[in-house]
């Protein structure tokens, strides 16, 4: 999976945070973690090492959200 496509996971609030809204398994340099439905990522949220709002945004700033 190209890494935009990651955006396809997820739904951008207008709070800022990051809903997921299909499952699937986040594979960092450090681990590997399931994400489930309905999980909320906000900014400074870190998980695998990764703060996955801020990736996130970033994903949609250059591919669309």
């Amino acid at each position: 999976m190209a890494k935009h496509e990651i955006l396809n996971f997820f739904e951008h609030r207008r709070d800022g945070a990051w809903i997921c809204v299909r499952p699937f398994t986040l594979t960092t340099k450090s681990s590997s973690v399931d994400i489930r439905q309905g999980m909320r990522f906000d900014y400074g949220k870190r998980v695998g090492g990764v703060d996955l709002a801020e990736y996130l945004e970033q994903l949609g700033s250059q591919f669309g959200s």
